[in-house]
């Protein structure tokens, strides 16, 4: 069997790549786990997802007219082809479809003093006249908020009757939000404008056609206040967890390959030697996206079915997953195709096999650091954390990782850096300077699943995290230099 195509296959991923906001993705970069049905789906308003979980991905593939189509083909439940899409919020400048931009918010909310509830109403009126071809009350948002201030009944009312429209001919509008942690420069402001958001999402429910749809970041779902006002429950109780089973992370894998012209016709003979599996067309057989046996002996064929001579250095397909999950058990989908990109890369390159282990053991590392990079992006002040962790033994008493910080200030440190308006501090330190403080610090690590608490009280930190952040731990992965 010769590996050279899936090779260069896999050599070819972009380790940097990640969805960004603006446009749809192409539908050769689409694949859809049947457990991301729920999160696709227009009836379920509330998305929750770690960064790198696909919820930008899923925004931005709702959105697109051709993408939308592909993923009403796969989950025709949903009912997508009837759906008319627009994004009232990505993190990004004004858009003509809808969106809007946290500087028009301000200026919305400071200088004509609109409630953030008007405004996101607004929003969505506007989405929904857009959608259904009508023309709207007024040419700007500004002027229809006016509109909209000047008479709340009328406004209310026009939202109505574009809902029945819809209804009688069986659209729906479905109105999408995303980057939320984007809304404002403090906590507080994103708090009380998502806050409002929510309280739309809810007073919206009864509306057949018009559906909003929130995509939030787990962090940011775990402020309590977020929830605490009556019948919050009702959206927050229905809400959608997104995360990548296992199985889905190699059926990603494997579909990209049996994708690629290049390399269809090496797998499809492997698939049919390791498995007796038949890979007419570039559609995975459904077999290979759900049954784990089936996907572990393709695996085996591919790396082999042990990271050394025998079972006790572990299976190859569960060390991989194991050693890329975070303290939640959670692996993101950017981070293990790194893996399988640097672990196919490795040199010398193996004569019988695609992967080595100690191919597979670099794409962990190469994994890391850019995890811990991907992380930095989205909480700044993780560097400050981790860098006085350098060098200390995991799992680790709570006590000696807390000295680390302790003679650096840690907490402190990170606090200023906040106050300067260049990024948000944990949730956990609020807006007082009191609650800075290390606990606080190392509740936020275990939160987003950088650390976790065993339970004998020792602080551990999972390889994919770890060895980027140059932490040791006895017979692990070495740290990257």
């Amino acid at each position: 069997m010769q590996f050279d195509s899936i090779r260069r296959v896999l050599e070819s991923i972009d380790p940097a790549a990640s969805h960004g906001t603006g446009a749809p993705p192409d539908i050769s970069e689409v694949y859809a786990p049947s457990g991301h049905e729920s999160a696709l789906d227009p009836e379920r308003a509330l998305v929750i997802g770690d960064r790198g979980m696909g919820k930008t991905f899923w925004t931005w593939s709702l959105a697109g007219d051709a993408s939308r189509a592909y993923l009403s083909d796969v989950f025709p439940r949903l009912g997508l082809s009837q759906c008319q899409v627009r994004v009232g919020f990505a993190g990004e400048d004004m858009g003509p479809g809808g969106s809007i931009s946290t500087e028009v918010f301000d200026e919305l909310q400071t200088r004509h003093n609109h409630s953030a509830e008007l405004i996101w109403r607004a929003v969505i009126l506007r989405a929904a006249y857009l959608s259904v071809g009508k023309p709207l009350p007024a040419a700007t948002l500004v002027e229809l908020l006016k509109w909209a201030d000047a008479d709340t009944e009328r406004f209310q009312l026009a939202l109505r009757s574009i809902d029945d429209e819809a209804s009688v001919t069986r659209r729906k509008v479905v109105v999408l939000f995303d980057a939320l942690d984007r809304l404002g420069s403090n906590w507080d402001v994103i708090r009380m404008r998502t806050i409002a958001l929510i309280r739309v999402a809810l007073a919206l429910r009864s509306y057949r056609a018009i559906k909003v749809k929130i995509f939030m970041r787990t962090d940011q779902a775990a402020d309590g206040a977020l929830f605490a006002f009556p019948d919050a429950s009702k959206v927050f109780g229905a809400r959608v967890d997104l995360f990548w089973e296992r199985r889905d992370l190699f059926g990603l894998a494997y579909s990209r390959i049996a994708r690629s012209r290049e390399s269809h016709a090496d797998f499809a003979e492997l698939l049919a030697s390791t498995c007796g599996l038949a890979l007419s067309s570039d559609a995975l057989p459904d077999t290979l996206k759900h049954d784990e046996s089936l996907q572990a002996s393709v695996f085996s064929a591919l790396a082999g079915p042990y990271m050394g001579s025998d079972w006790r250095k572990g299976k190859t397909y569960a060390w991989l997953h194991n050693h890329l999950a975070d303290a939640h058990g959670r692996v993101s989908p950017r981070s293990f195709m790194s893996a399988l990109r640097s672990a196919a890369a490795a040199r010398p390159i193996p004569i019988d096999k695609l992967f080595e282990p100690k191919g597979l053991q670099r794409g962990v590392q190469d994994a890391s650091s850019l995890r811990v990079a991907q992380l930095e992006e989205e909480f700044p002040w993780i560097k400050d954390a981790l860098r006085p962790l350098a060098d200390l033994r995991v799992p680790s008493t709570k006590e000696l990782l807390i000295s680390r910080w302790d003679e650096e200030k840690t907490p402190m440190v990170i606090a200023r850096s906040a106050q300067t308006g260049s990024f948000l501090p944990p949730i956990e330190f609020g807006t007082d300077a009191p609650n800075a403080t290390a606990d606080a610090l190392l509740e936020a690590l275990r939160r987003i699943g950088v650390a976790e608490v065993r339970p004998d009280g020792r602080i551990n930190m999972p390889d994919i995290y770890r060895v980027a952040a140059r932490l040791l731990r006895k017979g692990g992965i070495r740290p990257t230099r």
